[in-house]
């Protein structure tokens, strides 16, 4: 069997690899505060809801500052963006370590957002650019599969070195390894191609293109749509089917697992199959899994199955929606993967906050209803996205009338000279 490597040259394929692993470090410390909050409360003396707005902290700053750090430095050399952001990410991971109090944890994070802020949308959008259009759907599945391995193993590991030696010597640990990664780069990727210089009013009008702005809206819906659940299965689980602390763990494991192997499926089909037909075929899957355990009886074996096929779909979503947003800006595939990064935690920010709510007020079946919901909001948004895409390839092509005379009268001239 041909192997993706036999396509990419061997040196490309390492480099994406690499990037896979500096996300992996990134996403660990991204998620690992998720799995060590009781930690982090019980070393500093806080409270649970001060320990969870660390959570927050990370996310709305990469959500606010990914399209405005593009918009500042992003026309410098892609390497050093990326060099830059790891090297943010291991100056709050060490703050993070040494923090005397609430104030400089809460700092911490922002630093930690900020600069994966800075590394994320950059990673992919080198990784399109160092290999041939027709590999860029691979290319990122390469790179986005160490997000993948950070739910499988950086989250739980981390939960585990924080119950032995503590968060702080956790996030010294996590500074260690974005160093190292940060060497790694330094040595082995040479390239030093530059970004895009994009002004606000540039970003302004990508936003204005109805094909960009609702393929932005894509990735927002359906993320609202997983987290609103995601957020809560673990009190799902435990409420609604009765399942322990091992079920749980095996659940979730096994639900990292099933990533991984969609992550390893979509390597291959984004060779076969465009972007929006991944896109449109993983949205529809997603809906089906949540109607069905919104209609099947309560099962624990239906939960497991779902808990199979659910981030197996998730995982073709994630670089099916990164690869659109460079097809479809590819003169600006740093500020358009931004943008997407940020409409993603965005939507995991809204999904989080509704999915607590409404299973809080109304139960499990709300939950899913707005899972449902929302991810067909953004199927909507993906037929309008591809639509007007058709639409504004059309009139670019059309011929423009000549200037200072009416496109009526230019079409008439240009036949009789057809004629003649």
């Amino acid at each position: 069997m041909e192997t993706l490597s036999g396509r990419i040259d061997k040196k490309t394929y390492r480099s994406l690899v690499l990037f896979s692993f500096a996300l992996f470090v990134q996403a660990t410390a991204a998620l690992s505060i998720i799995g060590v909050l009781g930690a982090v409360a019980s070393e500093w003396h806080i409270s649970s809801t001060a320990s969870a707005l660390l959570v927050t902290a990370f996310g709305a700053t990469f959500a606010v500052s990914a399209p405005i750090l593009q918009m500042l430095v992003g026309h410098w050399a892609r390497r050093t963006q990326i060099l830059t952001g790891i090297s943010i990410m291991a100056f709050g991971a060490v703050a993070f370590a040494l923090a005397p109090d609430y104030p400089v944890l809460f700092a911490a994070r922002i630093l930690m957002g900020l600069g994966a802020a800075l590394l994320s949308p950059v990673m992919f959008a080198l990784g399109t650019s160092l290999v041939k259009p027709h590999q860029q759907g691979g290319a990122l599945a390469i790179v986005s599969m160490g997000i993948s391995i950070a739910t499988v193993i950086g989250v739980p590991s981390s939960a585990w070195l924080a119950g032995h030696v503590g968060p702080r010597m956790l996030f010294a640990i996590i500074a260690l390894l974005l160093i190292a990664t940060g060497t790694l780069i330094a040595l082995f990727i040479p390239d030093r191609s530059k970004g895009e210089r994009v002004s606000p009013r540039q970003a302004l009008r990508l936003l204005g293109r109805p094909a960009t702005l609702s393929g932005l809206a894509v990735v927002f819906f359906v993320t609202s749509g997983i987290f609103a659940t995601y957020t809560m299965i673990t009190p799902i689980m435990k409420d609604v089917y009765g399942a322990g602390a091992h079920v749980v763990s095996m659940a979730l494991l096994l639900f990292g697992m099933s990533g991984l192997v969609g992550n390893l499926f979509v390597r291959r089909a984004a060779s076969a199959r465009s972007a929006e037909t991944l896109l449109k075929g993983s949205m529809l899957t997603l809906i089906l899994i949540f109607a069905a355990l919104l209609v099947l009886p309560v099962s624990t074996a239906v939960l497991l199955a779902a808990l199979v096929a659910w981030p197996f779909v998730s995982d073709i979503f994630w670089p099916s929606q990164q690869r659109r947003m460079v097809e479809l800006e590819p003169g600006f595939r740093g500020i358009a993967l931004a943008l997407s990064s940020s409409f993603m935690f965005s939507g995991m920010a809204f999904g989080s906050a509704l999915g607590g709510a409404s299973y809080a007020a109304f139960g499990f079946a709300s939950v899913l209803g707005i899972s449902i919901l929302l991810i067909s909001i953004g199927l909507g948004a993906l037929v309008y996205s591809a639509r007007a895409k058709v639409k504004a390839k059309a009139a670019a092509a059309r011929p423009m009338p000549a200037k200072g005379r009416p496109a009526v009268e230019s079409g008439k001239l240009a036949g009789v000279a057809a004629i003649c």
